[in-house]
């Protein structure tokens, strides 16, 4: 079940630190944040640096943790599908661009747990009147 608690204390915190800083440097201390907490997550996975399925495993586990349901359509050795099912900032649907706001967790994802080598597009998202988010995230050229 969507955690609407966690999600709502992130939300506000986003708006606060744009009410006082901007969204510029509110989107740079959102960052830090949701890369600091993710690492911490993810680094008590053991998770194999480079892997797309353990991309997938530690991503998925995460996100079920804190209430999302996420699908992994297709996994590749250079190309994973995955969707988000739940949008978890609903609060900030036109308070913000998707792309910015997704830009702060979905960049270090890839990096952290695939590596340098790996970016990320947003295909789909709720904010546009899809049914779901979906990333495509794939090796670079």
């Amino acid at each position: 079940m969507y955690n609407k608690a966690f999600f709502g204390l992130y939300e506000n915190l986003f708006l606060v630190l744009k009410e006082e800083f901007g969204e510029e440097k509110a989107l740079e201390l959102f960052t830090k944040i949701m890369r600091f907490g993710l690492k911490k997550a993810y680094d008590a996975t053991g998770f194999q640096k480079g892997s797309p399925k353990d991309f997938a495993k530690v991503v998925g586990a995460r996100d079920k943790s804190v209430g999302l349901k996420v699908s992994f359509p297709e996994i590749q050795k250079e190309k994973i599908v995955y969707r988000f099912l739940t949008d978890p900032f609903p609060g900030l649907k036109g308070k913000v661009d998707f792309a910015k706001l997704d830009a702060t967790y979905m960049q270090f994802k890839a990096e952290y747990l695939l590596g340098s080598d790996w970016k990320y597009e947003t295909t789909r998202h709720f904010w546009n009147g899809s049914k779901f988010t979906e990333h495509v995230i794939s090796k670079k050229n």
